[in-house]
This record gives structure tokens, sequence and C-alpha cells, in this order.
């Protein structure tokens, strides 16, 4: 029956090519700006490479401790020290890891001087490359007994331009005068990863620090967030509690996504995210609008078929069924072309499209699109999902006000 309901929308797709047509780019369209919204987002809050653990991930980038005296109140705004962090991971049991991160923009060239270049580089420890799982090609991450060692780890796109080549583990390079020997080398990232794009990463630097202000930003993974970020909250408070009464001092303690979304802490996902809600609802409704009222024309011919079909026992349902399946097959078709559209203004447009509602746009890295961000059961999910919302609701309305009038209405209606 499926394969009937099929042939007879294959011959109508035929006989009727302007509506065909129409429906066609109204869907694509209408996918296409869905799918292109859905992908922004995506990337930008989903698991992608190396940013596996976004979503069992905590961020402290900002401490500020106020000082007040007679005179004026001065402040001062850091990232968070190690010791601090140290002391986190000593008294919050659901702490699994924590990478430390700061950037310096520095010359790095080759050891016979002969290729140089400037780059952000990245300051970090060892749990770094445990809580992003770059891709390693060559080599392996630094450890934490190469902390006090001068080494360094380098993305593929420096080692092509300083070595042509990416397997130079072993090789040495020069960070501001000083030799750096690289022990490995990893798959670049995007742009669109702003925390893990770069080109080279060494060893933290021992600053001789504050027991809470710093020059990292922390980003901590966990299996209970909200529990992790009590416990975090507890170590905080007992903190500032020990300090003179006239420090204050504030943290900004986000999950990942409020982090990306740049909300402040109260804000509950619904709130993030529900103005965008409504422009996707939008990309949907508005077009589903439309195709409705198309399909009510054409259902305005078919009233004669569909007179005959119920003469002869047809129910309701096998009506609304067979209407269904044949729109389904436009739907297929034109989310097709929809997806491919959405596809094709990602990819052409990434240096500008994937920095929409991004607040962290920096030039570290080319902002580059790569399958792991189009291609994954999430996405899919999303496209079926978007087909057949579209499907039902364009079609469904009026079919069913088509079958609301009698059959001798519906067997004279031409007449």
């Amino acid at each position: 029956m499926i394969r009937q309901f099929f042939r007879q929308a294959w011959t109508m797709m035929k006989q009727q090519r302007l509506f065909t047509g129409m429906y066609l780019i109204g869907t694509a369209v209408s996918i296409a700006l869905a799918m292109t919204l859905f992908i922004i987002f995506y990337i930008k809050l989903g698991p992608i490479y190396p940013e596996y653990n976004r979503q069992r991930m905590v961020v402290i980038e900002r401490t500020q401790e106020s000082e007040k005296n007679d005179v004026c109140t001065t402040a001062r705004a850091m990232g968070v020290s190690e010791k601090f962090c140290n002391l986190l991971k000593s008294e919050a049991k659901n702490i699994d890891k924590i990478a430390l991160l700061t950037r310096n923009k520095i010359d790095v060239e080759t050891a016979d001087k002969s290729k140089k270049t400037e780059e952000y580089v990245a300051n970090v420890n060892a749990e770094y490359w445990q809580v992003f799982n770059y891709r390693f090609v060559d080599g392996q991450p630094i450890t934490k007994e190469q902390m006090n060692e001068n080494v360094a780890v380098i993305s593929t796109t420096l080692a092509k331009e300083l070595f042509a080549d990416t397997h130079v583990a072993g090789k040495s390079l020069n960070i501001y005068d000083t030799p750096y020997r690289i022990v490995g080398v990893v798959e670049a990232a995007s742009g669109c990863t702003p925390i893990t794009q770069g080109n080279i990463w060494t060893a933290y630097a021992f600053y001789n620090e504050h027991e809470f202000l710093g020059h990292y930003k922390a980003y901590i993974t966990s299996d209970n967030i909200d529990k992790c970020m009590a416990e975090i909250n507890d170590a905080f408070n007992r903190y500032t509690q020990t300090r003179p009464k006239n420090f204050t001092y504030t943290m900004d303690l986000e999950k990942y996504w409020q982090n990306a979304l740049d909300c402040d802490a109260e804000t509950t996902p619904f709130e993030a995210m529900g103005k965008y809600l409504y422009i996707l609802l939008a990309f949907l409704f508005i077009p589903a609008l439309n195709l409705s009222g198309m399909i009510s024309s054409r259902m305005d011919s078919r009233l004669d078929e569909i007179g005959i079909r119920k003469a002869y026992g047809a129910t309701n349902g096998e009506i609304i069924t067979q209407v269904l399946w044949e729109n389904l097959m436009l739907t297929i078709a034109g989310t097709i072309l929809g997806v491919a559209l959405s596809y094709l203004v990602v990819i052409t447009g990434s240096s500008w499209i994937t920095a929409f509602f991004d607040t962290r746009v920096n030039d570290l890295s080319p902002r580059e699109i790569n399958a792991d961000m189009l291609l994954n059961p999430t996405v899919i999910i999303c496209i079926v999902a978007l087909t057949f919302v579209l499907n039902i609701a364009s079609a469904l309305v009026p079919t069913l006000i088509a079958l609301k009038k009698d059959i001798i209405q519906s067997l004279y209606h031409r007449r």
C-alpha cells in the first residue's frame, strides 16, 4: 500500500509541476533556515573536537578582588590561581579534572631562525590534555613530570608552516628566544572552538600567585555539575571568610553553556534559548502555513476523488494516511534540498555565520567547519524531526477540512 501511495504521489508531482516546484522551494528554504540556526548552536554548544566534555564542564574565567579603605575602593579583575584550583581539588569530591589555560602572544621560530611567526602561546597544565581530547598525529601530551621543562605541543598547522611536516616530535623551536622541545603534534582545532583553538601549547609557568586571584582560566569537569558547583562555592565562601573585612571577592562560576552564551549564572536553559526557539518556530511554521494554503487549494481539486473513495468504503483515517504519505514524499525531497542548502551556507560562510551570537570571536585560527560538526547523530535526528513536523503541520489541517464535506457534495463538486 505504501508503494501505491508513493507511486500516486510521483504521478501527481509530474502532473502538477508548478505546485511541486513551489512546494519544494518552500520546504527547502524553511529547512535550510532552521538547520542553519541549529548547526550554529550545535557548533557552539555540542560535543565537537576537541571539546567533547562540554556537557560536563564548569568554567571559572574571571575573579575579582575589591579593597575598601577610608579614601576609595580599588578593584582588580584577573583569572583564578593555581593555588585555589589545588584547594578545590582537595576539597571538592565531585571534581574530576581541572584544566588551566592562559595565553600570551609571542614570537615563535625554528631553531635555526629560518622561519618565524607570531602565535598565541597557550600555557596549560597536565590535566588540560585530559579535559580536552586532542587527536595526536605524533608524540604525546605534556605530562605532569614535564611541567618544569621547556617542552611544547604544536598543531599540524604550525608544524607544516615551520617544518613542512607533521611528524616533528623531538625537534626544537624557539619561543621568545628560548629553546623548546616539541613532544607532540595535534590535529588543529577550528576557530569555532574558542577555548581550544591555537597552534602551540607549553607547560604552564609557575607564577608567584595570590591565593585566589591568578592568571588562569579554569575548565572543570564533573559527572555531577550541580554538586560540583555547590562544592566550589562552599570552598570559595570559606576562603573569603578568612580574608580581612575590607576585602571582598567575586568569582564567575558558570556551566559551559552559560559561558558560551554569555549568560548570568541564574539564567535557565529555557531563558537562554527561548528567543532563539521563537526564531526556529518562525522558520518552520510561517512557511508551513504557506504550504498548507497550497495544499488546501490542491485538496479542492481532489474533492471528487475523495468522494469516490469514501463511497467505496474508504475511511477518513485511510484518506489522511494517503495524503500524508504523498506529502511526505514532497517534504523529503524538499528537506534534502534544504539540508544541502544549509550545509552550503554554513561551509561557504563559516568565517561569519558561526560568529553569530558569539561574544568571544578572536583571530587565533580560521573558523573552519568539519564533518564532525555537520554529520553526527544529533544533526541527523534534528533533520528527521523537522521533516515530519513540517509534513504534518502543512498537510494535516487542509486534509481534515476537506474530509468534513459529505460524499454527495464531494461527488458533485465539479458540477
